[in-house]
């Protein structure tokens, strides 16, 4: 049975996974702060027209099986309307965000729906309101439970995946650990991942995902330390043409998502009482960036 799925921010993230929601049957909400007429999905080589309707007034729209939340984690706040309107007692709001403070950020704007947190693999960018350019991957990872086998369900028959686990804390904070650099270098920088193939990058932002490392330790979850320089590797392996989600941000004069990632490790680190200097030095840098950014 097809289900109601709103999308709350039909940026990059929130696109793809709308256009998903709908390649799989349900119907689909896009709810938007700036209006546009057709969502356009580029992947694989097409473009998808999805068949959605699109709302900029919370009054517009009224409870939903299911709502994705896809606007960055520091916009979380202005969704508070939206999900006002959108959430009942069986709703559950899939949390498409960065970071490790799900819960803490949706719980108090839930109206007592289910807040269902989840790890992001994706790549692709905004090209303007209404098109998104879809690169590589298309991946939730969820706490393992029903709702996380109904979540995979809503998506069945979709290029989108859903993985459950039974250790969505190590998860959530290994994505951490690399979007402390895969985030902050590209946008200070104003490069995409090619950045990394310079060894002092490279040494750079195997220092900051190993300050995460010990800040995921301190706070109770194990990060095994080789995971830096995969991921530094890795990312320096990726297409010269894709870049990171806060670069892309950065490029469109939009603010930065930079409290829930570097930010945290620092909050986190002050919490324990372990320092982490390099990431409290890239959150200098990127709020003085975000500020200056004009919206």
């Amino acid at each position: 049975m097809a289900a109601s799925v709103a999308v709350v921010g039909a940026g990059s993230v929130g696109g793809f996974f709308a256009a998903q929601a709908r390649q799989a049957g349900n119907q689909v909400t896009l709810c938007v702060r700036t209006g546009f007429d057709k969502l356009i999905v580029e992947t694989g080589g097409e473009e998808i027209a999805v068949d959605a309707s699109v709302h900029t007034d919370p009054a517009e729209v009224g409870v939903h099986d299911w709502v994705l939340l896809a606007v960055k984690a520091h916009q979380t706040a202005a969704t508070a309307n939206w999900l006002e309107a959108l959430c009942g007692p069986s709703t559950v709001v899939v949390v498409l965000q960065n970071g490790v403070e799900h819960r803490e950020r949706v719980e108090p704007l839930a109206q007592g729906a289910e807040v269902l947190p989840a790890v992001v693999r994706y790549g692709g960018e905004a090209i303007e309101p209404g098109r998104v350019r879809h690169y590589t991957y298309g991946v939730l990872t969820v706490p393992e439970g029903e709702s996380g086998r109904r979540l995979g369900e809503l998506f069945e028959g979709s290029a989108a995946q859903v993985k459950l686990t039974e250790s969505f804390d190590q998860e959530a904070w290994s994505k951490l650990v690399t979007n402390v650099a895969a985030n902050a270098i590209p946008a200070i920088t104003l490069q995409r991942f090619p950045v990394f193939r310079r060894p002092e990058v490279a040494a750079l932002a195997e220092a900051l995902m190993m300050e995460c490392i010990a800040l995921a330790g301190a706070a109770g979850t194990h990060v095994p330390a080789e995971l830096a320089r995969s991921e530094v590797e890795r990312l320096a392996g990726l297409p010269d043409h894709v870049g990171s989600s806060m670069l892309y941000d950065r490029l469109a004069g939009r603010s930065l998502e930079y409290d829930a990632l570097n930010g945290a490790v620092v909050r986190i680190g002050e919490r324990h009482g372990v320092p982490a200097p390099l990431n409290r030095a890239m959150v200098a840098l990127l709020a003085a960036i975000s500020e200056g950014s004009g919206r």
